[in-house]
């Protein structure tokens, strides 16, 4: 692993390679290969902001931001895949239960490839997967979890429950079927269809006490989980990026003075929001400004689904073919909407999308 250099400049190093991939990678007849994982481990690009004192390349939150910038602009389904692994590496680090203190080193330095079934936690209601005491210590897991991407390309996967007193039970367990967890087949998605994402069946699951990563109050997890999901993703940010220089490309190559106008206007709106959107996402004061970051998430993400579209009309109908990037862009743009979409950001986003 790389540990001297810019964590940024490395990504930008393979950007090349993950344009070339980017459309086997969403393939789900052929999609995102483990090897090209392992590849961007190997650059340290796993263990960017995990600290150095677990293996990590200890670096902040803003430059793992940039980072994931430039590799979902890149190659959308190899990024979301590997954006998985930043959950079980943040919770582990942090966490002194057995799993956590048996994997964090692991995780920190990407030697073990990390996903998630944790989204149904944010859900309200009647918790999706619970977990109930075995009276020996462990916990009996029973639900489903709609959501775990990345399966059979990582390695482990962080598995959350609600118990009867209303606790979050992560358990981090070697990523495959085991004795009342069962796989559904991989998802036919419109976009990141080959993401290998999945839905987790838990049937009286045993999960030993030693497979605990963490236990954490509910209440606690939504308000910290809710702190974060308010703010514009990196990755939204480098669809937009990666969509506005294609529009200059477009506009250079086929002689379309409107292309580059257009991309002109982009670039003068998405600029000054991206700045206030990083300044309040590592603002010390940010819970201050949670309805001005929802709005910036929505105007970013309106703003991005207009560039995207855009940009498939400075195409024309070659955008059309499957094979073109602008189409599979603009398939991305619909993801970056829904993605950790809570019913605040579902509403910041229709009143940017309803502004004249």
């Amino acid at each position: 692993m790389t540990t001297d250099a810019d964590p940024v400049a490395l990504a930008r190093e393979v950007t090349d390679m993950l344009l070339l991939n980017a459309a086997d990678a969403d393939d789900p007849a052929i999609g995102v290969q483990r090897s090209m994982l392992r590849c961007l481990a190997a650059q340290g690009l796993y263990s960017v902001a995990a600290p150095v004192a677990d293996g990590g390349l200890g670096h902040d939150e803003r430059t793992l931001a940039e980072v994931e910038e430039v590799l979902a602009g890149a190659d959308a389904a190899t990024w979301f895949v590997m954006t998985q692994h930043w959950s079980p590496q943040g919770l582990t680090a942090g966490s002194s239960y057995p799993a956590a203190d048996e994997y964090r080193r692991a995780l920190a330095h990407g030697d073990e490839l990390g996903g998630i079934a944790i989204a149904h936690v944010r859900r309200p209601g009647t918790p999706a997967v619970r977990a109930e005491p075995d009276g020996h210590g462990g916990w009996r897991f029973r639900g489903r979890a709609e959501w775990c991407t990345g399966w059979g390309l990582v390695d482990l996967v962080l598995i959350a429950a609600i118990s009867d007193d209303d606790r979050v039970v992560f358990a981090l367990l070697p990523a495959h079927e085991r004795r009342g967890l069962r796989a559904s087949a991989p998802y036919a998605l419109a976009v990141m269809g080959g993401t290998r994402t999945v839905g987790l069946e838990f049937s009286d699951m045993p999960v030993a006490g030693s497979e605990v990563a963490a236990i954490v109050d509910r209440e606690e997890w939504r308000r910290r989980d809710g702190d974060t999901v308010v703010d514009t993703k990196p990755a939204t940010m480098g669809l937009l990026r990666r969509v506005i220089d294609e529009t200059v490309r477009t506009g250079h190559e086929r002689d379309r003075p409107a292309a580059l106008e257009e991309a002109q206007a982009l670039a003068a709106l998405a600029c000054p929001l991206r700045e206030r959107a990083y300044e309040l996402r590592f603002s010390p004061d940010r819970r201050r400004f949670v309805e001005e970051r929802l709005s910036l998430r929505g105007r970013i993400a309106e703003l991005m689904v207009r560039a995207a579209a855009g940009l498939v009309a400075a195409r024309g109908g070659s955008a059309m073919y499957a094979s073109s990037p602008e189409q599979r862009w603009h398939r991305e743009a619909m993801f970056h909407l829904v993605q950790a979409q809570t019913e605040d950001v579902r509403a910041a986003q229709l009143a940017a999308f309803s502004l004249p």
